[in-house]
């Protein structure tokens, strides 16, 4: 990753990111259940897009925008602050024989190819896999090196899983790939170098990485190899931001970012704990809209889920998801009858709140027992009263965020590359490994010693 050309430092990158994210805050600066609740998407003029088809597949924003001021001036500051990446192509010589989905394998055989380049060029014998589930990058790591691999992962299931999964399909690996339940934090260095001198007693140097290091792991991992002096390289997948532990609940600041000296100076200056928060971390992690032919269904998903929150709100009721996936929004077909009966009977709980009505201005707050059956019939009336204005409307806030989504997420990777630049590891950057169109997680974060 190197800087945008309009910039030469990264004091001035982070500077011109902090004051584009403060103007822009009111595309992100909440959580996108609450777009109808809070009238999020009603600031956002379409007066010339009145003739124009948003859902059409070769609708482009930036283009249609060209003449409109406030588009103009977003897409110009925009522009400035992009980071490039090199194009990633699908690579189908290395397979995989597991019941996993394309995208996991092509993520699986990316990331395994570019460890083994890092270990040959920096003379590492063994990898360490942080949060390594079943096991799937390990054996494919081994298979392509006959490198040790040590992968450790905290969840019992997986642990036993992948256990079982190697002395049923793979076990020629077993004196090389190890497993080891363990939890990482910040502190696992002692344990890491215990673990390796009794599963390798012939390690000399090792390489760290994960797949999908969610939240705080990634910065777990980087201090942890900041500390071993055998930990010679490092490649990590960065997701989940939104998840990292918020230090302090009554300002929501969070431990881990930023990270840097350098972006700390700023974030405080600018005051960047009100604008950079949970719904910023969360647009990071968000996949990109790779075609325009799915901004239909995404504007769908999120008018309806904010349907379910205008009841919420008004009968004071906490939704929360039953499960990972809380509606069956693929197989639905963006049928919304469909959608509130799953919602209401299958996806979300929805849980009385305390009642508290406002003394200033004697609104009335609603309690009552929730009724699924009548639930789904009043979220019918009010989806079936919004205009099409508003689907237009929610098109156009979807591709803004979309603009958005890669300036934050690099914005937050920089903030971690300076961080262990000012630790003295100069040899750390970004890159993108990973074909954008399979995998939305595409970035890895380097570092070797």
């Amino acid at each position: 990753m190197s800087l945008p050309g309009h910039f030469d430092s990264y004091e001035g990158y982070f500077d011109a990111c902090t004051q584009f994210f403060e103007e822009y805050e009111n595309l992100y600066n909440f959580a996108n259940t609450d777009v109808l609740v809070k009238g999020i998407i009603d600031d956002i003029c379409i007066d010339n897009f009145k003739d124009v088809d948003v859902f059409e597949p070769d609708f482009d924003l930036r283009s249609e925008t060209e003449d409109i001021e406030v588009f103009n001036d977003f897409f110009n500051k925009l522009d400035k602050l992009q980071v490039e990446y090199n194009n990633v192509e699908l690579n189908t010589e290395y397979k995989i024989n597991a019941p996993l989905g394309p995208k996991k394998k092509h993520e699986i055989i990316c990331l395994a190819k570019e460890i083994g380049r890092l270990c040959d060029n920096i003379g590492c014998d063994t990898v360490v896999d942080f949060g390594s589930g079943l096991g799937y990058l390990d054996q494919v790591i081994f298979d392509m090196t006959h490198y040790n691999v040590l992968g450790l992962e905290c969840n019992e299931s997986h642990y036993v899983g992948a256990k079982k999964r190697q002395n049923k399909y793979h076990i020629d690996s077993t004196s090389c790939v190890k497993f080891i339940k363990h939890r990482i934090t910040e502190h696992s260095h002692i344990n890491l170098k215990d673990f390796l001198s009794d599963k390798f007693q012939n390690c000399n140097s090792f390489c760290i990485t994960g797949l999908h290091a969610c939240a705080d792991l990634t910065v777990d991992a980087m201090n942890i190899f900041l500390k071993m002096e055998n930990a010679r390289a490092m490649i990590l997948m960065p997701c989940c931001y939104h998840k990292m532990r918020i230090e302090n609940l009554s300002d929501g600041k969070f431990s881990n970012f930023p990270l840097s000296n350098c972006l700390k100076e700023i974030y405080f200056k600018k005051r960047g704990f009100e604008y950079m928060k949970t719904p910023f971390l969360r647009l990071a992690a968000q996949p990109q809209l790779t075609s325009q032919s799915d901004i239909r269904n995404l504007v769908f998903n999120l008018l309806a889920r904010a349907v379910l929150q205008i009841y919420a709100c008004k009968y004071n009721y906490k939704i929360k998801r039953k499960k990972r996936k809380a509606v069956r929004v693929k197989t639905i077909l963006n049928n919304f009858e469909s959608y509130a009966q799953d919602a209401c009977t299958e996806g979300f709980l929805f849980m009385q709140e305390n009642l508290e009505i406002d003394k200033f201005n004697e609104s009335i707050i609603y309690n009552k027992p929730f009724d699924a059956k009548v639930a789904v019939e009043e979220l019918n009336s009010i989806w079936h009263d919004l205009s099409p204005v508003t689907f237009k409307k929610a098109a156009i806030f979807i591709l803004l965020q979309n603009q958005l989504q890669p300036i934050i997420e690099n914005f937050i990777l920089l903030d971690r590359i300076v961080y262990l630049k000012e630790n003295g590891l100069l040899n750390t950057t970004c890159r993108k490994i990973v074909n954008a169109n399979i995998s939305p997680r595409c970035l890895a974060l380097y570092a070797h010693k």
